[in-house]
């Protein structure tokens, strides 16, 4: 029988309710998910887990909704705004890979239930926006390079972990190290596009050789014939 969990503010109890849908659903998947299957693990009484979420979808979609805010733009938000690039993206590629392998699942598990996955989907998507914004601003502001151009770096950067990281944990490699190794290759890219945008520009502003300036050769004297 699961031991009784102790009393807890509100704030705490939704919470630690959620926590215990996400280990569940770690765990055994969303077939036979149900509340209270989850009041029983967070050792809470089913009447108690319905005061907080009247239907499976509720709790559900509060998942997903925290497990946006937790990837999202509110991570952003903390760090000054005076924060250099280079330790910007190496800290939420970090935090990326290692929420990719920790929690990554979830997100993928709770899109198989169409019910859930649409009614918090714009949120999603506003999120990945302001982050993808945000880069390219920065990115803009730094390297010089138009905008166009970091939109796509930003949109490749952002979503190759999303389809990598599965298959690097599988391997073995840690999510530290991915993080490092990703961050080191993107940088070398931007530096890279820096220096040929910069080389584009400075080839723009130098004036064009003119044909039609060139110097005329000197016409040859010709002496006079001998008489």
């Amino acid at each position: 029988m699961a031991t009784r969990a102790p009393r807890l503010a509100p704030e705490e109890r939704r919470e630690q309710l959620l926590d215990s849908a996400v280990s569940y659903i770690l765990e055994r998947g969303l077939s036979d998910f149900a509340l209270d299957k989850v009041a029983l693990r967070a050792g809470v009484s089913v009447p108690l887990i319905y005061k907080y979420f009247p239907k499976r979808e509720d709790i559900l979609k509060a998942v997903l909704e925290r497990e946006y805010q937790y990837l999202g733009a509110s991570k952003l938000a903390a760090l000054p705004q005076d924060t250099p690039l280079e330790p910007l993206i190496r800290n939420s590629n970090r935090h990326g890979f290692e929420y990719l392998y920790d929690r990554g699942p979830i997100i993928r598990l709770l899109a198989s239930d169409r019910a859930v996955f649409d009614s918090v989907r714009k949120r999603g998507r506003d999120e990945r926006t302001a982050i993808t914004e945000h880069f390219i601003d920065r990115l803009v502001e730094t390297y010089g390079v138009p905008r166009e151009v970091a939109l796509v770096c930003s949109i490749l950067t952002v979503n190759a972990p999303i389809l990598s990281g599965r298959a690097l944990k599988k391997v073995g490699v840690s999510a530290e190290y991915a993080a490092d190794i990703w961050t080191d290759f993107a940088l070398g890219g931007w530096i890279a596009l820096q220096k040929r945008f910069d080389d584009e520009a400075k080839a723009a502003k130098k004036p064009a050789k003119n044909p039609a300036k060139r110097a005329k050769p000197k016409p040859v004297a010709r002496k006079a014939p001998k008489t």
